[in-house]
């Protein structure tokens, strides 16, 4: 799937894994597609770690593929794991779903706004990102692959003490 120098996953191959996986997802319109795309938005109606506990079994599949830009994870233990440390560094997370698509091939992709108050940086105020998750459900309702696009620059590293003003610095100079 990869290359060994490289550290980046093929995400075409493992999207095209992940469909082998689970060749059939809901059917459009039915209960199981309209639950699981419910319990994937309510499950960051906040971001918080009891939350996540509570909520990640009926959210994510066992085998979940999850790739948030920042970090690669596979399975459901290994997302609660790092979710949570996630979790317990922000202040606040929440995203809000503006939109939300259904592809030819039963997946979707959704369009949101993040806004995240950091416990150490940016002062504790808001900071806001936008981006967009294409996500696969099992037969279940279950996400089984997950894609996340975002500027990890702005919604994040810009806060961040020296690493902020250097990401600021080479903005003005492009």
């Amino acid at each position: 799937m990869n290359s060994p120098e490289s550290t980046t996953p093929d995400v075409p191959a493992v999207l095209d894994e992940v469909r082998r996986w689970h060749p059939q997802p809901p059917v459009a319109g039915s209960a199981a597609e309209a639950e699981g795309l419910a319990r994937f938005q309510q499950f960051f109606q906040p971001l918080a770690p009891e939350r996540i506990e509570q909520l990640i079994e009926r959210t994510y599949g066992q085998d979940v593929y999850f790739n948030d830009t920042l970090k690669v994870v596979r399975g459901r233990v290994a997302l609660r794991d790092y979710l949570l440390d996630s979790a317990q560094g922000a202040a606040e997370c929440r995203v809000l779903f503006d939109e939300v698509t259904r592809t030819a091939v039963g997946e979707h992709h959704l369009r949101w706004r993040m806004m995240i108050r950091f416990k150490r940086f940016a002062g504790g105020r808001e900071t806001w990102s936008t981006g967009m998750s294409h996500i696969r459900l099992s037969a279940h309702g279950l996400v089984v692959y997950q894609q996340d696009y975002w500027n990890a620059a702005d919604g994040l590293f810009q806060h961040i003490p020296i690493l902020g003003g250097a990401i600021r610095a080479i903005k003005r100079r492009l």
